[in-house]
């Protein structure tokens, strides 16, 4: 109940902004193309009334990337403090000084406050380690995740563990991350019956968590979100 009512207040807590109070010069976009399972990065070179300048991403090999007036670019943006979220459809191209993609420019950007929040259901084949036991054999669970987000992690198991326990948790194949392995607190469990069974529904929280890792995290949780909606729309 307690996760169900945080997903809600997640929900809850994105709003919309007006571009021109959060977009400016020289801003970094995280930007993706349909069809495409890419993150490409370009910058913000020019801003006027109605349109934005973007510098012409490159492909793994450096060439620029080609594509059509009227494809659609979703951008995600990161400003210190919240995480944005807009897209806009490339209406030309030009190479004067730099090569430049120019777009329509949004009147409102969705803003996502907390990132901690941005939560996204996942089953994932997850490692749990118990640093205090004894034994390391009995100190290492295999599951799966129920969902990830910034912040933290759900997963199951067979057994509760107690509030404020310390745990390592590893998680592979996160997109410019590989291998994630961070330490992590229990903050909650919860009781589930699954078949005549009795599990666990396990919540901790990252501990020490780098900043530019949580930013993958949530990068990465983005485009899950934005390939699920694409899904639902076909």
């Amino acid at each position: 109940m307690k996760g169900r009512m945080e997903e809600m207040k997640s929900v809850a807590q994105k709003i919309f902004v007006k571009a021109d109070a959060v977009l400016e010069m020289g801003q970094r976009l995280d930007i993706s193309l349909p069809g495409d399972d890419r993150t490409f990065v370009v910058k913000v070179e020019d801003i006027d009334n109605a349109r934005l300048a973007l510098t012409v991403p490159v492909d793994e090999d450096r060439c620029p990337l080609m594509i059509s007036p009227g494809t659609s670019l979703t951008c995600n943006f990161f400003d210190g403090n919240s995480y944005y979220k807009f897209v806009v459809d490339l209406q030309g191209k030009s190479n004067e000084n730099i090569p430049l993609w120019h777009t329509d420019k949004p009147i409102k950007i969705q803003k996502i406050q907390h990132r901690e929040f941005v939560r996204m259901k996942m089953e994932q084949p997850l490692v749990v380690k118990l640093p205090d036991e004894e034994d390391v054999e009995k100190g290492m669970l295999f599951t799966n995740t129920v969902d990830l987000s910034g912040g933290g992690i759900g997963f199951m198991l067979d057994r509760p563990l107690e509030v404020g326990r310390m745990i390592t948790v590893e998680l592979d194949d996160i997109p410019g991350i590989g291998l994630f392995n961070n330490m992590a607190a229990v903050v909650r469990y919860e009781e589930i019956e699954v078949k005549g069974d009795k599990e666990y529904r396990i919540g901790a929280k990252f501990v020490h968590l780098d900043r530019k890792v949580q930013d993958k995290i949530v990068n990465y949780i983005f485009d899950l979100q934005r390939k699920a909606s694409k899904g639902q729309h076909h």
